[in-house]
């Protein structure tokens, strides 16, 4: 478990060692197959590539995950991530009023929260049928997971893997940019891996919905309001030093002492928000990854409480002029930087950007995928002010 624990994988569609000439020099190291040729597994792994099957790692439906038994954690259910459309082609609002994006954060900082230390999150979904897909629709596939701290195991559709086999040249070329995407990311990839933080906790599980996409913690994103999620389990060694506010999603669902503790972190100075007495929502009884109609209209009530609470408030970082991006604020072990991802769902690139931190820091680095930068760190009221001209697809803040 160990070796697959750090394989950059991808599902591999081709038993054909010619094949294995599309991930030379690239960050792939382990090929996803169900039962791959003696001859192939050996001159694979001559080559350095691990095979893995699903008998090594079995992705499974979301609401049959088992956290508990940590090591290699994948599910083949996701969502495909962008900007959310409807069937006439608009672009759907969310209830924050920016771009609804279709996006597997909120699922996946749960997932980190609930699963073991040092446990491996896989995203193992396939790419969705009816619409051909750009290569930007891979770099966003990669960077979703990638800036959650887990990581999307590389897929093609028929179509794309047939022209990029053939060597046909914009299929390679498209091959190209998504690998230095994929680059990027691995060679930062303890940034990626660093824990969320906030001034904002969002106390949630299984029976709250965490394990859907579109609930509260993806409302919070679109806002760019940095929050993380922790079971009610975790209250005791979970709650980060600077917390400021506390949504308990369902009161009624934790024991004495698990409610003692979050009166206990009130009496400390933050702010306690508790679900309504009797508020659930009703979660799907198949293998769906999103709330149903009657239970999205119940989110969103709750979400008009939830907003004015939270208002215009810095848990950490605000994010201005950037709409149609995502962004997750982690924090180093030693304290001492933070760390902004930033990634573009739209398909083209966003400007001006503006970044209030919400304490005060002497530096920064701007990490993409072409270069590095040290953009000026200026002082904005109480909080440390950053302009960022322009974020094409992704990008990494680090923050001294």
């Amino acid at each position: 478990m160990p070796a697959v624990a750090g394989c950059v994988s991808a599902h591999w569609p081709s038993t054909n060692l010619e094949s294995l000439a599309l991930i030379k020099d690239t960050p792939v190291n382990c090929l996803f197959m169900e039962a791959p040729a003696e001859s192939f597994r050996k001159a694979a792994e001559a080559r350095g590539i691990r095979i893995v099957t699903t008998t090594d790692v079995s992705p499974q439906p979301r609401n049959r995950i088992d956290f508990a038994g940590g090591g290699v954690i994948a599910t083949s259910q996701g969502l495909w991530p962008g900007i959310h459309l409807e069937h006439d082609g608009k672009t759907a609002a969310a209830p924050t009023g920016a771009p609804w994006i279709d996006t597997n954060a909120g699922f996946l900082r749960f997932a980190h929260a609930n699963a073991p230390p040092g446990s491996v999150v896989w995203m193992a979904n396939r790419p969705p049928s009816g619409r051909v897909l750009t290569a930007r629709d891979y770099i966003r596939a990669i960077g979703d997971a990638s800036m959650n701290g887990a990581r999307w195991v590389i897929d093609f559709q028929p179509e794309f893997w047939e022209r990029l086999y053939r060597g046909e040249p914009e299929a390679l070329q498209d091959w190209g940019r998504i690998v230095k995407r994929l680059r990027f990311y691995e060679t930062n990839r303890e940034l990626c891996d660093l824990p969320d933080f906030s001034g904002l906790v969002l106390v949630e599980d299984e029976s709250d919905g965490a394990l859907l996409s579109g609930g509260f913690l993806d409302m919070l994103a679109a806002r760019h309001v940095p929050a993380y999620a922790l079971p009610p389990g975790r209250l005791e060694t979970g709650l980060l030093p600077g917390l400021q506010m506390l949504l308990n999603v369902d009161p009624a669902g934790m024991t004495p002492e698990e409610k003692a503790l979050a009166t206990n972190a009130a009496r400390r100075g933050a702010t306690l928000v508790n679900g309504p007495p009797g508020w659930k929502v009703a979660l799907p009884q198949d293998e769906a990854i999103t709330f149903g109609t009657d239970e999205i209209k119940k989110l969103d009530e709750a979400w008009k409480e939830i907003n004015g609470l939270v208002g215009r408030r810095n848990f950490g970082v605000r994010v201005f002029g950037a709409p149609g991006m995502l962004s997750n604020l982690k924090i180093t072990a030693d304290g001492k930087r933070l760390v902004l991802h930033l990634l573009n769902y739209t398909d083209y690139p966003v400007e001006s950007i503006s970044i209030h931190l919400k304490d005060k820091f002497k530096s920064a680095r701007l990490l993409t995928p072409d270069n590095e930068t040290k953009p000026e760190v200026y002082d904005v009221d109480d909080a440390t002010g950053i302009d960022i001209a322009k974020v094409t697809d992704a990008a990494i803040l680090i923050i001294e």
